[in-house]
């Protein structure tokens, strides 16, 4: 592809992600901090935006230089990996928690934002508030990875600074916030987590203390879920629709979108997402979402019999502990 188009269609992309009121030039010099001579010669082609500068402007509207540049290879799309480096795991993990706190809290604000997510396990927007829960998540990913046994030996030794923990709390509050969110969930969500509980007691690495109060973090948890669930909304009064799904699928699934950006993501290695903002992977995915909608069942503000069958069901799985 030539520089002259791949500008035009920098540009292209630019022109779609403003408001039909907002005026490109003014944008862009805001941006780039430019003389209005030196963009509009970039708006004519005389003079191709340089990499820091398509840099720049991706970061501030949010337009994909991977569509841009992937556009000439059907087929083809770019993911954000997230992995979290293993020589620094609290802080690496702690910022990629940063960094979804931030997306929720640009993308909420917008008038028709939302938020899809069909899971197989318990959603991170629900319980990385909870110390114990969030606490016992990172020590089963650590655990996973022999070759950080030094890092923690188990439960009991976890330790979560506060920040982490600060940072955890905005995440489910922001997530709470879009105008419209959608769960879709597997019907053994809180098996998995109890199975996996009971494991590390029967090995030794969680003390029957600590069991019983992370028992007791899930009890709490389903209350708050069902009162959810019951009314509809969260606290912060936005209106969330929940559906248990009568088939399995195999992962977790996200999608957000506002008016002018979208992304999706997938759960992997525990504690990782990838995301992609290729809007054709985005819309498969939102596709898929709601797909899985026609296999489950609504029980917020509606089926009341299920609703009520599914939190009872999950409370059995959880006494096992």
């Amino acid at each position: 592809m030539t520089t002259e188009k791949l500008n035009a269609e920098f540009i292209n992309l630019i022109k779609e992600k403003l408001p039909v009121s907002a005026n490109l030039a003014n944008t862009l010099m805001d941006i780039l901090f430019l003389g209005k001579e030196a963009i509009y010669r970039r708006l004519r082609g005389e003079v191709p935006f340089t990499l820091a500068e398509a840099a720049a402007v991706s970061r501030k509207l949010g337009v994909s230089l991977d569509e841009l540049i992937g556009s000439s290879f059907q087929g083809n799309a770019l993911f954000n990996l997230n992995f979290i480096q293993q020589n620094d795991l609290i802080k690496t993990y702690s910022s990629i928690v940063d960094t979804y706190v931030n997306l929720f809290r640009n993308v909420k604000e917008e008038p028709n934002s939302c938020l899809y997510s069909s899971s197989n396990l318990i959603p991170q927007t629900s319980y990385l508030k909870y110390d114990m829960l969030s606490k016992f998540r990172l020590f089963k990913w650590v655990y996973q990875h022999n070759n950080q046994a030094e890092f923690i030996r188990c439960f009991d030794d976890t330790d979560m600074p506060k920040n982490l923990l600060d940072s955890q709390k905005a995440f489910v509050e922001e997530s709470q916030g879009f105008s419209r969110t959608c769960y879709i969930w597997d019907d053994r969500i809180f098996y998995y987590l109890a199975n996996d509980i009971r494991y590390f007691i029967e090995i030794g690495l969680i003390s029957k203390g600590n069991a019983t109060k992370l028992k007791d973090e899930i009890l709490a948890l389903l209350d708050e879920l069902e009162t959810i669930a019951e009314q509809g909304r969260f606290k912060t009064g936005k209106k969330v629709e929940i559906y248990i799904s009568n088939i399995n699928f195999e992962a977790t699934y996200s999608y957000i979108e506002r008016r002018d950006f979208q992304i999706c993501l997938f759960r992997v290695y525990s504690i990782n997402s990838m995301d992609s903002q290729n809007s054709k992977i985005c819309n498969i995915q939102k596709d898929w979402i709601q797909f899985l909608k026609r296999h489950s069942t609504l029980v917020s503000q509606s089926g009341e019999m299920q609703r009520i069958m599914f939190f009872n069901q999950q409370r059995n799985m959880v006494d096992s502990i």
